[in-house]
């Protein structure tokens, strides 16, 4: 069946959602007993919400702005990856002075 045509769920808390989803999670309900229990929740919705939950905790739930990282975070992650190819180019640097090193002490005519 096209989920696309099933009703539109209603608009409920992150914290709504996330005991639904536990609640089967904890297989004190299967996920067409909780979407019968509440019969404006389409089975498929609820599974979008176990999949969210699963993939995000209570972020996930919270709908796709939530899943952006914090301005901090993103900042944080930006410099650890400069950071990372800094170090990378220090040891690229440190290889080819060693090999020099190596190269001058086979070759002592060179000097």
């Amino acid at each position: 069946m096209d989920h696309t045509t099933q009703p539109t769920p209603p608009a409920l808390s992150a914290e709504d959602k996330a005991g639904i989803v536990l609640s089967v999670l904890s297989g004190r309900e299967t996920v067409a007993e909780a979407a019968g229990r509440r019969s404006d929740i389409p089975e498929r919705c609820l599974e979008d919400w176990l999949e969210a939950f699963l993939e995000g905790g209570l972020r996930g739930l919270q709908g796709t702005a939530a899943l952006r990282p914090p301005p901090r975070e993103s900042q944080l992650e930006a410099d650890a990856a400069e950071l990372k190819t800094a170090l990378g180019e220090v040891c690229l640097e440190l290889n080819v002075w060693q090999a020099i090193r190596t190269y001058l002490r086979r070759s002592p005519e060179i000097r």
